[in-house]
């Protein structure tokens, strides 16, 4: 695990979606951004358009966050040129650039299930691996499909995280027959109390967090990490 910056929490904090509180989501601004307020760990979310290239964004239709009711299987990456709002989403090719200028930078890279249905888990490992060669050592490839993480190992990344799906037994038994290098897991589907979470080789991730109070209250259940779109108020 990487060590804690801050003392105050004893904590490490990932940027979910970059600075995704103050700036557009899933922007290399919103990385950036992030970074520049003292963030060593960043998560963002990939798609894969009609032709296969891996992009930056959450959902599989533009409107949430460009106001454009497009899907994004329905657009190759040459269609972004004619339309104005479309032109702050970035490729992953691009987010590597970026990453590889702040090598002390992690990056959790997220591939979404929308596009594993459209397009198939072996391809979209591959053009991720592909695209994510150039700075492969601070990927990290992470997702809710556990499949998919699995293939991520296949396909040569060196990291990997499982996005808990629910925290039970058959979630557990799927971690523990995956081991990853990270589980992630919503505050919302923690069970309450004290008891420590999974102990595994994994470092836990838990996110949305935007309270220290929470944040505390983690710390002693074996939580690390937290991950969290009001980046600059969890780091100060």
């Amino acid at each position: 695990m990487p060590e804690p910056l801050y003392t105050d929490l004893n904590m490490s904090v990932v940027a979910h979606r970059g600075y995704a509180s103050k700036y557009l989501e899933n922007t290399i601004t919103a990385l950036d951004e992030a970074v520049k307020v003292g963030a060593e760990m960043v998560e963002f979310d990939v798609q894969l358009t009609k032709d296969g290239v891996p992009i930056m964004i959450h959902d599989d239709n533009f409107k949430r966050t460009t106001g454009l009711d497009l899907n994004v299987f329905e657009l190759n990456k040459n269609d972004f040129q004619t339309h104005i709002a479309l032109q702050e989403v970035s490729s992953v090719e691009e987010v590597m650039v970026w990453l590889r200028a702040n090598p002390k930078v992690t990056a959790f890279v997220e591939i979404k299930q929308a596009s594993i249905l459209f397009h198939g888990l072996e391809k979209c490992m591959k053009a991720l691996k592909n695209v994510c060669e150039t700075a492969l050592s601070q990927c990290v490839l992470i997702s809710f499909n556990p499949h998919a993480v699995e293939e991520a190992i296949k396909t040569g990344f060196h990291q990997t995280g499982w996005v808990v799906i629910s925290y039970d037994a058959a979630g557990e038994k799927i971690a523990r027959n995956m081991n990853p290098n990270y589980l992630f897991a919503d505050t919302e589907i923690l069970p309450e109390g004290t008891d420590k979470l999974w102990v595994g080789q994994w470092d836990w991730v838990i996110y949305e967090v935007v309270s220290k109070e929470v944040a505390r209250k983690l710390h002693p259940r074996g939580v690390g990490i937290i991950e969290t779109k009001e980046v600059e108020k969890m780091l100060s």
